[in-house]
């Protein structure tokens, strides 16, 4: 491990010296190590992605069901089954394109990582300072780092004035970290001190550093390469997709077999067995569904876009309704990512808040009282106190904070300090800096020596935890001075600060001397630091618990405010794991862990992410995981579905299925409920759609066993399926949340949308029902009209006038069958609220029954024909029927789940 060695070794390995490389060498090391930047994966030819469109399990099913009604049509030509396949064909063009153009738009991880390695970089080489590509960089060079800069390569220190490092995009921790030139106890590169990182900011200070890795060799590289290595996990949509094609392929060729040798036994002969059985199988396939699902979530997608939750990929949105954990951040998910300075204690018993809980809201210090007084007695005489207190605080910072612009710079709780001053007033910024005595994890301290403006005398500012300054100090600040800190002080301060600390807050000590020397302290206050939970958060949370989903934080963050935060917004935690536990786990342990214990996890890195998301895999469960750094894109990848904040870095939002806009959790369980509903809306018009199939079956069988006229032209089966299907069943697909939907226990991973259920309520019950109409309504025209039995030789009006009512027959079910399927499990009178699509779709429905009966170019083109009106009542009864039947059938499934699902 370089970062260890002594500089000199480190110059000796890497062949350079403080004066930077010689200009000969450049070139050659360019060579040997190539461009400083990602390697770029293989491009996709995009011809080949959009033809992969046209070759996945449903698209060949509909492309095979086209091809064989080619071949109808060919031996037996003039039955409209050439019109059938070219629609179908339309059908999966339409489909193919439109899901290729959604991939698209997102595929752009790679180009997204290039985007945050910085593009220039100031370097030493041959003792001149120069500015260069970044690209350019190669080991042994010199960085000159300066604030504000973005490094561009991992290298190791070997000079730090005051330098202070955002790592957050790569291991996830929010509070910059201070630089020195000693390694610490490091055990890996990303935790040494005297080390930078390409990718990472310079929020503070300056210094110089010797290159030691560019490229794909950086940390930054290799969780570049960890994401490109990790495969996407497949949807549980895309998976039914399949499950689906398997079982209506099978029924449909089962069919076909089974109808040609009866139609063979029959003695209807060889050829015309086999045209039968070719159009069975091609009615048998839902030509209408891939388009409706298709359509159905992306516009699910649409409002989980007005709910802050942009998805990019449509089989996503389905997923959400799988989910069984979420694996949370804490900072700016759970919480507003504002820290804020919201208490005060000064050590004379005064407790103080403030309002205002923006770093750039108005606010104002108010005061609880004190022993013996009131609180504007305190206020009055303890309020130049806590300014005192603000104003120590503040001038002991490296932020800076523009309160007319609205901008800050620096460390968010450095930054909450001056806010905090601000709001009471205080005097911070007349003072010359003398000199610092910096904060690192050991001292847990920082102090400050200034000078105020036209004065002689220096004064000493210090803050950090209350274990490192208490002990320093020998007084107190009390109203008429200085007083002696005994050990009934010492308790109450430290029964103070546990108090706070209980309370979620960051507990700050604050303290002050005249002169230099971190001794000899007087103790003037604690403050109390949060970055307060998001509102509506623990109402979230909660509604997560009540769906059965357990939600674990994953944080870069310190384990007990991590845990402070937790119980604040009502997480369950029966242990916390730190980064370093978990590297003292094997997997067997940590999978038990993760199936029995409601677990938070701290100091997180992303490999460590990445594997818990592997391991709760294995347990079965469906991960939404949630991320913002470059760090977390593997874990995002792996996860069921990738949850990147919108105020993340490229990488994260590329690497995710959907993005967070609002960075807020309250979003991910709008997004949950969402989910869940298109599962149930997708169910929802998979029956009604296989409802619809069976009024084009059944005629056709009946018609060949039975000594009946064709009770429906293929035309009309396409007119079905393509046509009047779609509108009511996209409204199905928007159909909004159930009021139950979110006490439900997600949607198993072996639950099929099309499963026992879905096949008893669409083919042999509702399906039936449509059949039952259509074939009433047909052989009903006929016998009213004087028509006998086996007499086949009628006319074409005679016929297109029967035909005419088959097809009404299976329209006005339709219509009572998508009403009643607007829910799963409710009754259709206790809904709430009208779904303007489906009204849409069913008017679109009763127009087209307007124009098959009375428009001649419509009736020329669907073979239908003008019937009379004192034969239209035989469409009444059946949809009646229907909607009745299913409805009781719906109260006999809601006693059944009472037991879960209130009635």
């Amino acid at each position: 491990m370089l970062f260890k060695q002594p500089i000199e070794k480190v110059f000796a390995e890497v062949k350079s010296s403080p004066k930077g490389l010689h200009n000969g060498e450049i070139d050659r090391r360019l060579r040997d190590f190539g461009p400083n930047q990602i390697a770029q994966t293989k491009k996709k030819d995009y011809r080949i992605e959009y033809l992969k469109e046209y070759i996945s399990f449903f698209p060949i099913l509909l492309e095979v069901a086209g091809l064989l009604a080619l071949v109808a049509h060919y031996f037996q030509p003039g039955e409209g089954n050439d019109i059938l396949a070219y629609a179908v064909f339309a059908a999966v063009f339409i489909n193919a394109t439109f899901t290729f153009w959604q991939k698209f738009k997102a595929d752009k991880a790679m180009e997204a990582l290039l985007k945050l390695v910085k593009s220039e970089a100031m370097v030493l080489r041959d003792g001149e300072t120069m500015t260069i590509d970044a690209r350019d960089v190669v080991p042994g060079d010199i960085l000159i780092l300066s604030e504000g800069d973005k490094v561009a390569a991992d290298a190791i220190l070997f000079e730090s004035n005051d330098l202070y490092l955002n790592l957050s995009v790569l291991n996830g921790e929010s509070t910059p970290s201070l630089r020195n030139l000693n390694h610490g106890d490091a055990t890996r590169e990303l935790d040494a001190k005297n080390m930078v990182f390409a990718g990472a900011a310079i929020t503070n200070g300056n210094g110089l550093a010797v290159v030691v890795a560019t490229g794909e060799a950086t940390e930054f590289g290799k969780i570049a390469r960890m994401t490109a290595e990790v495969g996407k996990t497949e949807t549980p949509i895309e998976k039914e997709i399949k499950h689906m094609t398997k079982i209506l392929t099978l029924l449909a060729l089962g069919a076909g077999v089974v109808f040609f040798l009866l139609g063979w036994f029959s003695d209807r002969g060889l050829l015309i067995s086999a045209i039968f059985a070719l159009s069975l199988i091609v009615a048998n396939v839902p030509e209408g569904l891939l388009p409706t699902i298709t359509l159905s979530l992306s516009l699910a997608s649409q409002r989980m876009a007005r709910r802050q939750a942009l998805i990019k990929n449509l089989n996503s949105v389905e997923t959400l309704g799988s989910a069984t954990v979420i694996c949370s951040d804490k900072t700016g998910t759970l919480t507003q990512n504002e820290m804020t300075v919201q208490t005060a204690w000064l050590p004379n018993g005064c407790g103080c808040s403030v309002t205002g809980k923006g770093y750039y809201e108005d606010g104002e210090w108010q005061f609880t009282g004190e022993p013996g007084r009131s609180p504007h007695e305190s206020k009055s005489t303890t309020f130049p106190s806590l300014q005192r207190v603000l104003q120590l605080a503040a001038i002991n910072t490296h932020a800076q904070v523009d309160f007319k612009a609205k901008t800050s710079f620096g460390d968010p709780t450095e930054i909450a300090l001056l806010v905090a001053a601000q709001k009471a007033q205080a005097e911070f910024g007349d003072w010359e800096k003398v000199k610092e005595y910096a904060f690192s994890s050991e001292r847990k301290m920082m102090s400050t020596l200034v000078k105020p403006a036209g004065e002689y005398k220096e004064s000493l500012a210090v803050k950090g935890a209350l274990e490192a300054v208490l002990p320093l100090c020998n007084h107190w600040q009390g109203d008429s001075g200085l007083q002696p800190l005994d050990s009934d002080k010492i308790a109450e301060i430290n029964r103070q600060n546990e108090k706070m600390a209980a309370q979620a807050y960051r507990v700050l000590a604050i303290a002050t001397k005249v002169g230099d020397g971190e001794n000899d302290l007087v103790f003037v206050g604690l403050l109390g630091l949060m970055d307060p939970p998001r509102n509506g958060v623990k109402e979230a949370v909660a509604q997560c618990y009540s769906a059965h989903i357990r939600v674990m934080m994953i944080t870069g963050d310190n384990p007990i405010t991590a845990r402070a935060i937790g119980e604040k917004v009502g997480l369950k935690i029966d242990e916390v794991l730190t980064g370093h536990d978990l590297d003292h786990l094997g997997d067997d342990q940590l999978r038990g862990k993760l199936r029995d214990k409601h677990l938070l996890f701290a100091r997180m890195a992303s490999a460590q992410k990445l594997r818990i998301a592997q391991l709760l895999q294995d347990n079965g469960e469906v991960v939404a995981m949630t991320g913002d750094g470059v760090n977390d894109s593997p874990a995002l990848k792996k996860a069921d579905i990738g949850i990147a904040m919108g105020s993340g870095t490229d990488v994260a939002k590329e690497s995710g299925d959907m993005i967070l806009l609002d960075d807020n959790f309250k979003s991910i369980v709008a997004a949950v409920e969402e989910g869940r509903t298109v599962y149930f809306n997708i169910k929802k018009l998979t029956t009604y759609i296989l409802s619809s199939n069976v009024p084009e079956i059944v005629p056709y069988i009946l018609s060949f066993f039975l000594k009946i006229p064709l009770p429906l032209s293929v035309i009309q089966i396409l007119l079905i399926d393509l046509g009047t299907d779609q509108l009511p069943g996209l409204g199905l697909g928007s159909e909004k949340p159930e009021k139950h939907i979110m006490k439900r226990p997600p949607v198993g991973k072996d639950e099929k949308i099309l499963d026992r259920e879905v096949f008893k309520r669409g083919y042999f019950m509702n399906g039936m029902f449509e059949a039952g109409a259509a074939m009433f309504a047909f052989l009903g025209f006929l016998f009213l009209t004087g028509w006998e039995y086996g007499n086949l030789d009628i006319s074409d009006e005679y016929h297109r006038q029967a035909m005419t009512m088959t097809l009404l027959g299976a329209i006005t079910c339709q219509m009572a069958n998508v009403f009643t399927l607007r829910s799963w499990e409710d009754s259709l009178w206790n809904l709430q609220g009208t779904n303007k699509m489906i009204w849409f779709g069913v008017g679109t429905e009763v127009f087209f029954v307007l124009l098959i009966l009375y428009a001649p170019p419509v009736q020329t083109v669907f073979n239908t024909a003008t019937v009379p009106l004192e034969y239209l009542w035989l469409l009444i009864p059946f949809p009646i029927l229907l909607l009745l039947n299913h409805e009781w059938y719906k109260k006999r499934q809601r006693e059944k789940w009472a037991n879960y699902v209130p009635a």
